[in-house]
């Protein structure tokens, strides 16, 4: 500042040297006119004195006029000296703040790191306290089996003796045989008289079971023969209008004689794609009632095309030729999969390379695609934002990420995504980048493995995910060439929660017959599951899966609404909607920077400065006048507090809380009190949140507890599931599932529904909803064609949430798809047994004729719109 003063000073001098100058100027000249009037008026000697005098002047003019010059130049050398001392300065001041900023960072990263220190260092002592208890334990193992050797070495004396007790017993056996031969020889021939006699009785029933038995057969044969008259008179009239595999609809009077000779109700079933509706006649089970059970069986898959799905070539003993099993968690922010050798089931690997990153068990579900969205350029951690570049440079050949394109699936309130980019793309172009890497991982372990044929994929999915979100998944990882037929069985689901429930049962603190819960905590969604650990390690469901939309990402939303009242909505918008590089990078700083570092303890806790210019700088063109001026006097710094923080966090864990709540309340009346909370996913490692759900549920259930390696839970449950997918015993339906049937309308009936051909369109259950099944149950029931000519017959299949639906128009309804079945020749009283499997992940049905045993071609057209 005092070179400043300096030079303001020597500028305001040399203006009024130039004033001066300038002075001098005009009086020279005024000089100059004085001379010529005295020269004009004084004689020559004056004159030439006056002259002399002049002369003298302009010397000394001139002689000022160069001290002036040089003046000038000193002045004009010391403003530039000024101006480079100016910059320098600044140069300097930008250099220190540079460097204070990297002292900053450096002083945050040396913290963190000194956490990181201290976190192992507890896991170290953890360690060698179970180290400690491991010795313990195998010491009291070890001396358990010096007292097993004892007992054995016991047991062996006792065997001995019992040797010689068997040998002596023998010998008595022996004589008891002979005596017992001497008095069968006594009995035998008066009971050979009995026995006559009674096989003669045993004859002359039998005689008059068989007359009654052909008798029978004859009549059936009548009646047979009378519907077949009445089907063939019919037909004679209607050859024109037949075709190939269709019938005309028979007529209300031969249905009302055939009701009444067969004694029960016709449901004819419609169909959009037959002209000529078909007609089935159910038979009910003896008991009065459709039993319940399910199969194994899973479904072959759905196409995206057609949305279809033949089943019946599939074979469940092909499975036998897998040879490495494949957990693949698919998650809405981060992804990751895991594997395994069939020969070594205890040796599952979770992958940690990745493209540009290694060392982490997943990677970002995020996508980089070219200008007109078609090509990936990158994905994963690669194809997050960077740090944003200086103002006034704008990277305009990057296009906006796309992440969150799972949550299209279920989510109400769709992420965004570019109009031209529809979200089943996305989906497939992810997975077939991960499928890349899976593929890469399997040819370096094991290079000789077919993977389309030797390779189990087990995908995880939602809780809350319905049978046509799962037949999407299906086609999108048919799409993504991670399996070569679209109805392949080397494709497996199983729900994320499950794969965490059957990853818990390494932690060994479950007994039989305990119930548990699993929580798993991802970036999406927060998914449960209640279990009852069974006999061999096997796995019951308790009640319905539960889900909500609650994961951490939902965390950022806050952080969002927070810089809304800060910054202004219409700004944190068109910031987002133009600039959505540098608002994700923004994220990714909070989330370094706070969010994966709040443990809820207010005195671990430091404010965080989020310095806009550096974070965000194209933020600061969008706010208002108000907001600048408020933000400038701050040097465009925004401190988070703790309390701010916790604002953030709290309305996602309590909705986490209510969640766990609601489903332990539902359950601890039936099936008695709760064993263990497992806590899994990413979201699981926040301190905070395991300290909530604790201090809210720690007097209800007495096992809260994470278990080892909690972000990689998922893949890894989902593997050892593929390993042996017998550990889930039982599920709960999710829905109650049913078919489009037509019967008579009634008088009970709502007159609206009547058809104009006095019938009435209905929904006829097969399975309901909360009902516990086996995985190895089938739904079954019997139907019987109306006529022989008839050579296939549909059903539409629907689903809802409703325990008692009677329409299938109702709200909440909806329509899974459309069974097709072929019957050629199936003949008119043959019994046709449908087997429909809802206790697996996807729906099967089989249909055989129970006369014969043919088992019948079926063809699944799922609906996905």
């Amino acid at each position: 500042m005092n070179l400043l003063e300096k030079f303001d000073r020597l500028n305001n001098r040399l203006t009024s040297l130039l004033e001066e100058n300038k002075e001098l100027k005009q009086h020279y000249k005024n000089l100059q006119e004085q001379h010529q009037e005295l020269k004009e008026k004084l004689d020559e000697s004056d004159y030439n004195s006056l002259q002399e005098e002049n002369k003298e002047l302009k010397e000394k003019l001139e002689e000022r006029d160069k001290q002036y010059q040089q003046h000038f130049i000193n002045l004009e050398k010391q403003k530039n000296e000024q101006l480079e001392l100016n910059l320098q300065c600044k140069n300097l001041q930008e250099t220190n703040k540079d460097l204070k900023q990297r002292i900053l960072n450096q002083e945050k990263q040396e913290t963190n790191l000194l956490e990181e220190n201290e976190r192992l260092k507890r896991q170290c002592k953890n360690l060698q306290g179970e180290n400690k208890n491991l010795k313990q334990k195998l010491n009291e193992k070890l001396e358990e089996n010096e007292r097993i050797k004892r007992q054995c070495k016991n047991l062996q004396g006792e065997n001995k003796n019992l040797k010689q007790k068997l040998d002596s017993r023998l010998e008595e056996n022996e004589k008891l045989k002979q005596q017992y031969k001497n008095l069968q020889n006594k009995f035998n021939e008066r009971d050979y008289k009995n026995l006559q006699e009674e096989n003669k009785k045993l004859k002359e029933n039998l005689n008059e079971k068989e007359n009654q038995f052909q008798q029978h057969i004859i009549n059936l044969e009548k009646q047979k023969d009378e519907q077949l008259e009445i089907f063939s008179q019919n037909l004679e009239k209607a050859l024109g209008k037949l075709e190939l595999d269709e019938l005309n609809e028979v007529n209300e009077n031969e249905i009302k004689n055939l009701k009444e000779k067969n004694k029960s109700t016709t449901f004819p079933l419609i169909d959009d794609d037959i002209k000529d509706k078909e007609f089935i006649q159910p038979i009910e089970d003896s008991s009065g009632s459709v039993p319940f059970p399910f199969n194994q069986t899973y479904s072959d898959g759905y196409s995206s095309s057609e949305n279809e799905c033949s089943q019946d070539s599939f074979n469940t003993n092909d499975i036998d030729n897998i040879r490495v099993v494949v957990g693949l968690d698919f998650g809405a922010t981060y992804s990751g999969f895991s594997y395994c050798h069939t020969t070594e089931p205890k040796n599952i690997n979770t992958n940690s390379q990745w493209p540009d990153i290694m060392g982490f068990l997943k990677t970002n579900t995020v996508l980089q695609y070219d200008d007109s969205y078609n090509t990936v350029k990158s994905w994963g951690y690669s194809a997050l934002a960077k740090r944003p570049p200086k103002r006034g440079k704008k990277n305009e050949s990057e296009t906006r990420p796309v992440e969150l394109f799972k949550l299209h699936l279920t989510c109400n309130k769709k992420p965004y995504l570019p109009g031209e980019l529809r979200y089943e793309k996305a989906i497939t172009d992810y997975l077939r980048k991960i499928g890349q890497v899976i593929k890469d991982n399997i040819k370096k372990f094991w290079p000789g493995i077919d993977f389309f044929q030797q390779v189990l994929l087990v995908l995880t999915v939602p809780a809350e995910y319905s049978d046509k979100q799962i037949a999407i998944m299906r086609d999108c990882v048919f799409n993504a060439e991670l399996i070569n037929v679209r109805c392949s069985k080397n494709l497996r689901f199983t729900t994320e929660p499950e794969a965490v429930a059957i990853y818990c049962l390494e932690d060994d603190i479950l007994t039989i017959g305990s119930n548990f819960m699993v929580v798993d905590c991802g970036g999406g969604t927060v998914d449960l599951t209640t279990r009852k650990l069974l006999e061999n390690n096997k796995l019951g469901e308790i009640t319905e899966r539960a889900g909500d939309f609650c994961g951490s990402t939902y965390i950022d939303q806050e952080f969002i609404n927070f810089l809304r009242k800060k910054l202004g909505s219409n700004a944190v918008d068109l910031f987002i909607e133009n600039n959505y590089g540098q608002y994700q990078y923004m994220i990714q700083d909070f989330c370094r920077n706070v969010k994966l570092n709040f443990t809820g303890e207010s005195s671990e806790y430091r404010p965080y400065e989020l310095e806009i210019e550096e974070t965000a700088p194209v933020l600061l063109q969008y706010v208002n006048e108000e907001t600048k001026y408020i933000m400038e006097e701050n040097e465009w710094i925004i401190e988070i507090k703790y309390e701010d923080v916790k604002a953030m966090y709290d309305p996602v864990v309590d909705r986490i809380i209510n969640l766990i709540r609601s489903q332990l309340d539902s359950i601890r009346n039936i099936q008695g009190e709760f064993s263990a909370i497992f806590l899994a996913g990413g979201f699981s490692e926040s301190r905070y949140l395991q300290k909530r759900i604790k201090k809210e549920f720690r007097d209800v259930v007495k096992n809260i507890c994470v278990p080892r390696c909690p972000i990689a839970a998922i893949s890894r449950g989902a593997v050892m599931y593929g390993l042996s997918s017998n550990v889930i015993s039982t599920r709960i339906l999710k829905y109650t599932y049913g078919i489009e049937v037509v019967n008579y309308w009634m008088e009970e009936d709502p007159i609206n529904r009547r058809l104009n051909n006095g019938r009435i369109v209905r929904f006829h259950r097969l399975a309901k909803r909360g009902t516990q099944v086996e995985t190895n149950q089938k739904v079954t029931t019997f139907f019987t064609p109306l006529s022989p000519l008839q050579t296939r017959v549909s059903f539409k299949i629907f689903f809802t949430k409703e325990d008692n639906a009677k329409y299938c128009d109702e709200p909440g309804m909806q329509r899974l798809g459309k069974l097709v079945v072929n019957l050629p020749g199936s003949g008119l009283l043959d019994r046709l047994l449908f087997e429909f499997t809802f206790g697996q992940m996807e729906i099967t049905v089989n249909v055989k004729n129970e006369t014969n045993g043919q088992r019948y071609s079926t063809t699944f057209k799922l609906e996905t719109d």
